[in-house]
């Protein structure tokens, strides 16, 4: 099983009506950790950082604008991985929250505990817990481990249409978390999107390789650089070992829609 990014591949003979049959997926990335993903019409909004408040509160500007603003979200449901300022966006989400009551959010206990203290519905919100499943109308979420400095950190495996989306989220590199990762995997992880800066509790991109190389999907995309200037990495090496591994990397662009089938 393989995915193609089209848009990626402009060049590729692409049979319309098989996109239609597979129900193909798209994935919108917002910058650092945050992703929007389309799955057979229902829209999945994943730690949306689109406020400045990390500049507010810590000092670092955003090098880039948030792609998409307030009225383009329009979420079904909302995940958050962790409880930091760029994933659990204290400006942005209850902002989102207000202008989407109806979209769950869900969330380890960090987040959940964070959102008990701030003016949102709590009948809308769910707390996961790492190594369960939730089914949703058009996928299921698998929650995965994550290490990081919150110890209640997530990441997710998403299935759909016969794929496997792995979302590392923040996490620094083990062992462990391979072989965690692959053990709530349903078969092959199709694609792999994981974090290559390095800092902050986070694997680098020689640590995001070996993960990759040790997961062995059919593609990468890396993630969770280019937002501050204290706290960023170059992607081409990372891409370029991907390459080397036969694994077929390349970059998002913020704010753009990226179609992703099976062939």
């Amino acid at each position: 099983m393989a995915v193609v990014p089209h848009s990626i591949y402009p060049w590729m003979s692409i049979n319309r009506e098989l996109i239609m049959d597979y129900n193909p997926i798209y994935i919108t990335w917002l910058g650092q950790g945050g992703f929007l993903f389309e799955i057979n019409g229902s829209r999945l909004l994943i730690d949306p950082f689109i406020s400045d408040i990390v500049e507010q509160r810590q000092g670092y500007k955003r090098l880039i604008d948030s792609p998409l603003n307030l009225n383009e979200l329009d979420p079904d449901y909302i995940f958050i991985t962790h409880d930091h300022l760029d994933h659990f966006d204290p400006i942005a989400l209850p902002q989102i929250h207000k202008k989407y009551p109806k979209a769950p959010i869900y969330g380890p206990q960090s987040v959940i505990d964070k959102a008990q203290t701030m003016d949102f519905d709590q009948s809308i919100m769910n707390v996961v817990s790492k190594n369960k499943s939730y089914e949703f109308r058009d996928f299921t979420l698998v929650v995965t481990p994550a290490y990081h400095s919150d110890p209640y950190s997530v990441g997710v495996i998403l299935m759909m249409n016969n794929m496997q989306i792995y979302l590392s989220a923040d996490t620094t590199f083990s062992e462990n978390l391979v072989q965690e990762v692959k053990a709530l995997a349903k078969g092959k992880i199709d694609l792999v999107l994981v974090c290559i800066n390095g800092k902050l509790g986070n694997m680098n991109w020689q640590e995001a390789v070996s993960l990759v190389g040790k997961i062995g999907p059919q593609r990468a995309i890396p993630m969770h650089y280019g937002m501050f200037a204290e706290n960023t990495e170059n992607p081409k090496p990372f891409i370029k070992e991907c390459e080397a591994l036969n694994v077929d990397a390349f970059e998002l662009i913020p704010g753009i829609r990226k179609l992703i089938h099976l062939i």
